[in-house]
């Protein structure tokens, strides 16, 4: 992969390992609906929430509007889509759609509720897509954003400039590694209404973090922009703390909400 388009194309192509972790990273968690809050979901509401990843999401979102509601996710890694399709087989409101680039299969105004989570801070175009998304939008939908700012990562035992310089290495990874302070504005930027922002902290002592630090690593052993031996003892030094219970990781998450406009 290109490190011009690597923060794309990982999603796209993704090795069994990092599959492996993903089906523990994105299981559904009770702790989600307090991040869904916002968005106000309630029985019979359609539904998408793009970036769908492994489908666990979809599938959580599906409980919150019911048998009466519709959810559809949507995913540019083929994998992802295929084995959300399979797992949610006999449910008949929730389905999986692969894409090729930023247009949605929909039509104009399908739905009331658009959940993006954790997924802006990798699209190319953040124009576009947030163009195509308020075109999907319901005149009175809503469009709930929940991603982080990797500028506000905390991980103990490492000292501020470790952490900076850690995901800094990462960087191909993103496109816009800033995208919590800077999605309101986008939003404005993109013709939805007066955006409401939220901040909930991730806040993980029991090694979950770590999941994200090694995925990290991978992008960093990828392009060499540190060193093997310097990631490892990194990572080692995190195992450590972890196993001395002293280990925490934090990345606050950001909600920002918005209407579609007019």
């Amino acid at each position: 992969m290109d490190i011009s388009s690597f923060y794309t194309d990982h999603w796209r192509e993704i090795e069994d390992e990092r599959i492996a972790r993903y089906e523990e990273m994105f299981v559904w968690q009770e702790g989600h609906k307090a991040l869904l809050a916002p968005a106000a979901l309630s029985p019979g509401l359609s539904v998408l929430d793009f970036g769908s990843g492994p489908g666990f999401f979809a599938g959580g979102l599906a409980g919150l509007v019911g048998p009466q509601g519709r959810v559809a996710g949507a995913d540019i890694n083929a994998r992802f889509v295929a084995d959300a399709n399979a797992r949610h087989a006999d449910h008949p409101s929730l389905s999986f759609h692969h894409l090729e680039d930023h247009r949605l299969p929909f039509e104009d105004g399908t739905f009331d509720r658009v959940i993006c989570k954790n997924v802006l801070e990798y699209v190319p175009d953040l124009e576009a897509t947030l163009g195509e998304i308020r075109r999907v939008l319901k005149p009175d939908g809503l469009i709930h954003v929940i991603d982080s700012d990797w500028g506000f990562v905390i991980v103990q035992p490492w000292d501020k400039d470790t952490v900076t310089r850690f995901f800094e290495a990462a960087a191909p990874a993103f496109n816009e590694p800033y995208i919590g302070r800077r999605i309101s504005g986008l939003l404005v930027d993109a013709g939805y209404a007066t955006p409401e922002v939220r901040l909930s902290p991730f806040v993980d002592t029991s090694g979950r973090g770590l999941h994200v630090l090694r995925n990290m690593a991978g992008y960093i052993n990828r392009f060499q922009t540190l060193s093997d031996s310097e990631v490892d003892a990194l990572l080692a030094e995190v195992e450590a703390t972890l196993d001395a219970g002293r280990f925490l990781f934090c990345l606050p998450q950001f909600l920002v909400t918005a209407a579609a406009g007019t």
